[in-house]
């Protein structure tokens, strides 16, 4: 067998990598990730010489389409999914959980991909009265929180796999496993914290009042019982997995501390998780009578399951200590600012927090924590937005997946303005009906740039549709970003490139900045390479343009009066030695017609003067304070 494994670099999908290697020796295995939070390319140490390892996202499809090459299996673990970090990143979450499904599913179609199991999680089925004996079987029907992000995406993305079989016929499986726990788990994970903390002589969060009942399961049995769904699994069929180990929050912090030989005293209770479903639990019966699949560790041997996975965190201390602090590093003028990703080990909980680094050891000299009650304030208002929405005709007449999406980008408070501006906007624009929303654009939100743009179908007073796109100016939605051009020359920055273009409402000519809002899927550099062909008449492609930094130059406050358009701000410096402009010496004036202008370094006061655009002057007083360029203000 030649298997793909998507997201085999993470927790579950590591783990089932490690198993196959041991039980399936001679199959080939090609794993696919992105290396994002979810995943950690030291997962796969142990057997990354039996393995071959592609680095690359699943809405890639030209890597997807090479990493299928030779593949007869796909399992497909890849996904994001932790729920807390879903509220405040969901276009994440959707992208890769719910288009990525997606693209693969049809790259698979296209490489005549004999097999497909999509790997799901039991939240998809929502929650289960606290005090009852019900389990989730293959006939529950789904009923995701609304504000579990994780579980709705996971869900949306079991309709596509299911569809897609109905339509396609492709020999694909799906299974719904209950919480894993084992080896290679992220350490802000529930038993992993709690084993890290003990380790360290810390205290042991318990959320809530610590009833929360999960079925635990042990990675090496949901693998095991992968490997029998691909081996006798039915074509269509949805099989559960769980070992039948329902257990509450509280008994796994006490049994972990006991087992531990720590004092019970070492448990901490703290608030409650957002999102937090008071108990799921499964009923296996089909995949235990049809496959004959039997888990080795269930309630009746727990301990040994917990002891094992004690021990492994106890001699696996420089694989989870640099994880605690992973990082993000971004760019803030000549600064170099770092924003850690970090978890809060007495609370358990979360936090974003941003500061100067001090030295290369990476220490905060300030931070600035991210304010919790911002998104306890969105859900307050949450309800009121979707009831709103739910009023609104076009929005009764779109799909269920727009539906979806739109549910999902309220509850993220970056994007909550997007959602509140659409429940805003009644079923009739300039008097023409609104039919429906049919699309939402997302950008990549890497270096800040994202945009969301939405997309009705109208029909006007003699029955001609058409489509009508507009972006939302919402205090919440970012908007997308404006670039100001540096040109290179053998080292030494010579011009400025600017757009200029004839402005509304004045219909005066302006010089302007470059740029705009991000297509779906688009790269930084995709979009900085578009928007130099779209706005400057630079026809360049990413081979053409290399781009020696990216300087954020941060967000600019609210226009006055119009909008709420907040554009960031970017410094990009491009070398074009090479380029058709290179016969423009350094001093002179290069302007076209329509579209560029290059604007030597030492005239720029004269671009001052005839420059009213306060991006554009935004931008320029701002890079001036810059020690990253040699740039100077005259």
């Amino acid at each position: 067998m030649k298997i793909l494994v998507t997201g085999g670099a993470g927790f579950i999908g590591a783990n089932f990598v490690h198993y196959w290697v041991k039980n399936h020796p001679k199959d080939k295995i090609r794993v696919i990730d992105s290396l994002t939070y979810a995943g950690n390319i030291e997962n796969l140490t142990l057997v990354m010489k039996e393995i071959e390892f592609v680095e690359a996202d699943i809405n890639d499809r030209k890597k997807v389409s090479e990493s299928l090459k030779g593949i007869d299996t796909i399992v497909h673990f890849a996904a994001e999914s932790h729920v807390d970090r879903s509220i405040f990143d969901p276009s994440t979450y959707w992208q890769t959980n719910v288009h990525g499904t997606l693209t693969l599913l049809e790259e698979a179609e296209k490489a005549r991909v004999q097999r497909f199991h999509h790997i799901s999680t039991d939240e998809v089925y929502g929650e289960l009265p606290l005090d009852s004996d019900a389990k989730f079987t293959e006939k529950t029907p789904y009923s995701p929180r609304p504000d579990n992000l994780y579980a709705l995406s996971k869900a949306e993305a079991d309709k596509i796999v299911l569809d897609f079989y109905q339509k396609t016929r492709m020999y694909i499986t799906i299974s719904n496993c209950s919480n894993n726990y084992g080896p290679y788990q992220f350490p802000e994970k529930f038993i992993p914290i709690i084993v890290c903390n003990l380790i360290d002589g810390m205290k042991v969060p318990l959320h809530g009042d610590g009833r929360n009942v999960r079925d635990w399961i042990h990675t090496k049995d949901h693998s095991s019982a992968i490997d029998l769904i691909l081996e006798k699994g039915r074509a269509g069929e949805t099989y559960l997995v769980g070992s039948d180990n329902d257990r509450s929050n509280g008994y796994i912090a006490e049994k972990v501390v006991d087992l531990y030989g720590a004092k019970q005293n070492m448990i901490k209770h703290v608030s409650d998780r957002h999102s937090n479903d008071r108990r799921y639990a499964i009923n296996a019966t089909k995949i235990i009578e049809e496959l004959g699949w039997k888990p080795e560790i269930t309630k009746d041997n727990f301990n040994e399951g917990l002891k094992e996975t004690i021990k492994w965190y106890k001699e696996n201390q420089d694989w989870w200590r640099p994880l605690l602090s992973r990082k993000a590093m971004i760019m803030d003028r000549s600064k170099s600012i770092s924003a850690y990703i970090s978890l809060d080990r007495e609370s358990g909980k979360t936090k974003f927090v941003f500061g100067q680094v001090e030295n290369e050891k990476n220490k905060v000299k300030k931070v600035d924590d991210m304010e919790e009650h911002f998104v306890e304030q969105n859900l307050v208002r949450y309800e009121i937005v979707i009831k709103n929405l739910e009023s609104k005709k076009w929005y009764q007449a779109s799909s269920e997946l727009i539906k979806d999406e739109i549910k999902t980008l309220g509850i993220n408070p970056s994007t909550f303005g997007y959602v509140e501006d659409l429940a805003g906007r009644e079923d009739h624009l300039n008097g023409d009906l609104i039919l429906k929303l049919t699309k939402i654009e997302h950008a990549d939100p890497k270096f800040g740039i994202y945009g969301i743009g939405s997309w009705f179908e109208v029909i006007n007073k003699e029955k001609k549709k058409r489509m009508e796109g507009y972006y939302s100016w919402g205090w919440g939605p970012k908007s997308g970003a404006k670039l100001l051009v540096l040109v290179k020359r053998n080292g030494e920055i010579t011009h400025l490139a600017t757009q200029r273009e004839q402005k509304f409402p004045t219909g005066g000519i302006e010089y302007t900045l470059a740029g705009g809002f991000p297509k779906l899927n688009e790269s930084v550099l995709d979009f900085i390479v578009r928007s130099f062909q779209k706005d400057l008449n630079l026809s360049v492609t990413k081979k053409d343009v290399t781009l020696d930094q990216i300087i954020s130059l941060g967000r600019l406050n609210p226009d006055s009066g119009m909008t709420n358009n907040k554009p960031n701000l970017y410094a990009v410096i491009v070398d074009l030695s090479d380029n058709l402009y290179k016969d423009v010496k350094k001093g002179d004036k290069f302007e076209e017609d329509e579209g560029m202008v290059l604007w030597p370094i030492d005239k720029l006061s004269d671009l001052i003067n005839k420059c009213d655009d306060a991006y554009f002057l935004s931008a320029l007083t701002r890079l001036s304070l810059s020690s990253d360029t040699n740039l100077k203000l005259i």
